[in-house]
């Protein structure tokens, strides 16, 4: 069953450089490093579930403004607004050769599903940490069939598949302090989707049900990389008719379980878009 792996939330690289106090405040933000290719950089954020939040950015300064543009403009979230939470993703557990079959099944099974929706092909990517680890996996994102007749990035997760350990990627339980958070967050207790076309959403669960099982409703038990971690996070579609600008056809939202207070954690990391993080206690 495909677990949780991270979130993706996109901020200017400035930002990226100088993160606020208010997330500072409440979350532990380590030094991830820069993608193969240079496009993109990043920064973490662990928890004690196994599962994380990614703080990207578009690198700036590698060049001409106009070839920083095309370089932007090639990548996969090059279209997306920066200040959101743009994307997210689930992964498999197990060896290379395992994870690939079953993700080849989900992937038939995903096209057969009548949902006009698909995954694509496993491409490889990676990053080099600050300390000179170099870490290697493939992804694979969701599409519209045919392709390219809408954007659905975000709607559906997509995959990261390890090619190299992934506690070296993580390393929630090799460095369990880097998991400490001044809020007293532990890990992910919610992903929820907001999206207002209801025949959308109609497509949408039919992939879910793939996914993450059947269900009668609007939400999904979903599993994380901790198989010990005893709380169960959750998959939800909020019907939402009030639309963040330049979100697409849908935006997300992120919920953390806490030992801390019940509370929502934020602001905005560009002027106009505010960005807000759950924190559910739990004993």
């Amino acid at each position: 069953m495909p677990a949780l792996d991270h979130i993706v939330l996109l901020v200017p690289h400035g930002v990226l450089q100088a993160l606020p106090a208010w997330l500072t405040g409440a979350l532990t933000v380590i030094p991830g490093g820069q993608h193969a290719g240079g496009v993109t950089e990043n920064q973490l954020v662990l928890f004690q579930d196994g599962f994380y939040i990614e703080i990207i950015a578009f690198v700036g300064g590698s060049g001409s403004d106009e070839e920083d543009t095309r370089r932007r403009r090639g990548h996969r979230w090059g279209g997306k607004p920066d200040g959101h939470i743009i994307d997210w993703a689930v992964g498999l557990a197990g060896t290379l050769e395992e994870t690939d079959k079953e993700f080849s099944e989900i992937q038939k099974n995903v096209g057969a599903a009548g949902a006009k929706l698909a995954y694509k092909d496993l491409v490889a990517g990676g990053r080099t940490t600050p300390d000179g680890v170099v870490l290697k996996w493939a992804t694979a994102s969701p599409t519209a069939v045919p392709e390219g007749s809408e954007d659905v990035t975000g709607l559906l997760p997509f995959w990261c598949l390890d090619r190299t350990d992934r506690k070296l990627r993580v390393p929630y339980a090799t460095q369990p302090e880097l998991a400490q958070h001044p809020s007293g967050a532990i890990g992910v207790a919610g992903v929820i989707l907001h999206i207002s076309d209801e025949a959308l959403v109609e497509r949408l669960r039919k992939i879910y049900n793939v996914l993450f099982g059947e269900s009668k409703g609007d939400e999904w038990k979903l599993a994380v990389p901790e198989s010990s971690f005893k709380h169960a996070p959750t998959l939800k579609i909020a019907h939402d008719k009030t639309q963040q600008n330049g979100a697409g056809q849908g935006w997300i939202e992120l919920a953390l379980f806490s030992t801390g207070p019940a509370l929502t954690v934020g602001s905005s990391f560009v002027e106009g878009w505010r960005v807000d993080i759950l924190l559910v206690h739990v004993d």
